[in-house]
This record gives C-alpha cells, sequence and structure tokens, in this order.
C-alpha cells in the first residue's frame, strides 16, 4: 500500500513539474547598441561620464588601494576631464566583444 502511494505521490509531483515548465521564455529584445560620444566627467574614479552616461572601460581594472582613490581622482580630473571621447560599446565590436558583457547595471562597457 505505501509503495503504491510514493509512486502516486511520484507520478503527481512530476506531472505539476512537467506542467508548470511549460515552453521557452520568450528572449527579451536587446537594445541594438550604438557608439556614442561626449564630454567626459570624472565624479570619481570608479564613476566614469561619457555624455552623461557611465561608462566602465573595457579591459580596464579597477582593483588599487582605497587609500589612494582620491590622488587617482584628482589626477584623472587634471589630466582627462572634459575631453571628449567617442565610446564604442561591449558588442559593437570592440575587443572585449564576447568575453564580457555589455552593461553591468545601468552601466555600459565601452571602448574609448
Amino acid at each position: 500500500m505505501l509503495a503504491v502511494v510514493a509512486v502516486l505521490f511520484g507520478v503527481g509531483f512530476l506531472g505539476i513539474i512537467v506542467m508548470q515548465r511549460g515552453g521557452p521564455s520568450p528572449a527579451k529584445p536587446v537594445a541594438e547598441l550604438k557608439p556614442f560620444d561626449g564630454k567626459l566627467a570624472i565624479p570619481s574614479v570608479d564613476d566614469l561620464r561619457v555624455g552623461g552616461r557611465k561608462i566602465l572601460l573595457c579591459g580596464a581594472a579597477f582593483s588599487r588601494p582605497q587609500a589612494m582613490r582620491l590622488l587617482v581622482t584628482e589626477a584623472a580630473r587634471r589630466d582627462y576631464q572634459g575631453l571628449v571621447l567617442a565610446c564604442k560599446p561591449v558588442g559593437a565590436g570592440t575587443p572585449c566583444d564576447g568575453k564580457i558583457a555589455s552593461r553591468v547595471g545601468d552601466t555600459l562597457l565601452c571602448s574609448a
């Protein structure tokens, strides 16, 4: 009797799983990534913006001691703040295509 109940439970459970699975979920449309340009703004060394869009540079490592953050931010601002840059988002023909995602949250990964 216990074996019959166990088999019925297993079949019922499998049926529920199969019914909830359904077909494959539709793919989300991917926004076309186009190159853009704008002035570079550097609120901090971890927050680079081109034309108001937050970016990360593809292939650039961002590990540095926290003690040097202010010094690096000041140097980057002095040397690069306000320059007009052309950003090519990852996925639009950069060296990082296929190696990393084109976005991290609301941040675009770009090759400048």
